[in-house]
């Protein structure tokens, strides 16, 4: 399959290991000066030190690429319920602040998202055969 340029989001689909499901996001493909900044956000210099931001790099570019996900792969808890809640607009549970919702909440998703959209985009087969 052809890796196709489009406006529609991509989707993809994670094993949450904290809940034991399977986890689909929407998402952007991101913009070429996204992509630089992501890099190059990956460190900053403070005066003479070399300081790691993945971390924060990781939730700002992951936040910023998320569209969405699929419609009961999250809720809140509500006094002692469980209450799904949608980022679908025309949906009867869509709630304006999912977003905020997502990355507070699940971090560790929003990591991963961008790992797999920024850091993880493609990999090389080894075409040598063994002796």
């Amino acid at each position: 399959m052809a890796r196709v340029f489009s406006k529609k989001p991509n989707k993809l689909v994670l094993h949450d290991n904290l809940s034991n499901t399977e986890i689909v996001l929407f998402f952007r493909t991101p913009t070429t000066k996204e992509v630089a900044a992501y890099t190059n956000g990956m460190t900053k210099r403070i005066r003479n030190k070399i300081v790691n931001c993945t971390g924060e790099c990781r939730q700002k570019y992951g936040k910023r690429i998320l569209e969405g996900f699929r419609e009961g792969d999250f809720a809140e808890e509500v006094g002692d319920k469980e209450v799904f809640f949608s980022s679908e607009k025309g949906s009867k549970i869509f709630q304006e602040d999912w977003k905020e919702k997502v990355c507070s909440n699940a971090p560790d998703i929003i990591e991963a998202l961008a790992i797999h959209v920024f850091e993880n985009t493609a990999s090389t087969e080894d075409t040598e055969s063994p002796n």
